[in-house]
């Protein structure tokens, strides 16, 4: 992958993106260090580092992220951590545009069958993604949260894969959540995500026979400060009865030099490792 530049506000229709070029850590807030997950609900885990004294295969020492030839970074760790970002404000954008949808019915609806289990993206195998692309080392992360109120399940990986002619991996991220609401109606949060997504102009096009209902959102669109580098963004969510379901899938490329993976594969790959990892979880 062609390295774009650092990420600006206003990039990719969302305000306030982070612009460091490390991943945060520590004390950041919001954010923990790897394999768990941040205090507050709903955000990404840091991307992870190789472990101490070693580099990992394909990584520079300390960053945790790939390194292309003669020592430059490319797509390093800002795009795994934007990626991770944006699959978490799409909520928070939501509930702040149209906050009228989540007010609504309040007695929460069944599970039907659905129950937590840890590490869903080792369960759910990922297989059609693991045939495309190899997972970097120290990913994926995964964290199962238990509650009275709702139970959720997380993973986050970064994933290459080869790209023929060219002297650098294809990078992608991989986001995916689960929540299994037991003592509210997850329709209307689930409505509000839809229109954000309608709202911020991707394409939508609903996906039958998976769970109650369920949709793909499709974007592809430059960044503000270079035209040339787009970021591609896949989502894919599902909601029956009190489960709720998100993959989000990035990508990004350089206009006539970089290959990102063909739109077709990729919504795939989404739907049949989906089916798979619902089924992990006690769907039909």
């Amino acid at each position: 992958m062609a390295t774009p530049p650092p990420p600006s506000q206003g990039g990719s229709g969302f305000a306030g993106l982070p612009q460091q070029q490390q991943p945060p850590s520590g004390n950041t807030p919001g954010f923990g260090p790897p394999p768990g997950l941040p205090a507050a609900p709903g955000l990404p885990p840091a991307p992870g580092r190789p472990p101490a004294g070693g580099s990992g295969t394909g990584t520079p020492r300390g960053t945790g992220e790939p390194r292309r030839k003669g020592g430059s970074l490319r797509r390093n760790a800002v795009w795994a951590f934007v990626g991770a970002v944006l699959a978490s404000i799409v909520w928070s954008g939501a509930v702040a545009l149209v906050p009228d949808l989540v007010h609504g019915r309040s007695s929460a609806q069944s599970l039907h069958g659905y129950h937590a289990i840890d590490r869903i993206c080792d369960t759910g195998k990922l297989t059609a993604f693991r045939a495309k692309y190899k997972m970097v080392d120290n990913y994926p992360l995964e964290h199962t949260g238990r509650s009275d109120s709702m139970d959720m399940m997380r993973c986050y990986a970064l994933m290459k894969r080869t790209v023929s002619g060219s002297d650098s991996p294809d990078y992608a991220t991989l986001d995916i959540r689960v929540e299994l609401h037991k003592a509210v109606d997850s329709s209307p949060e689930y409505a509000a995500t839809r229109h954000y997504f309608e709202q911020q102009k991707y394409e939508i096009t609903d996906v039958p026979d998976l769970g109650q209902e369920a949709y793909y959102a499709y974007g592809d669109e430059p960044t503000s400060s270079d035209k040339s580098f787009h970021d591609v963004n896949y989502y894919l969510q599902v909601r029956d009865g009190g489960m709720t379901y998100s993959l989000y899938w990035t990508d990004n490329y350089q206009v006539g030099k970089d290959h990102t993976l063909d739109r077709d594969s990729v919504r795939r790959a989404m739907l049949d490792d989906t089916r798979d990892i619902l089924k992990a979880i006690g769907g039909k």
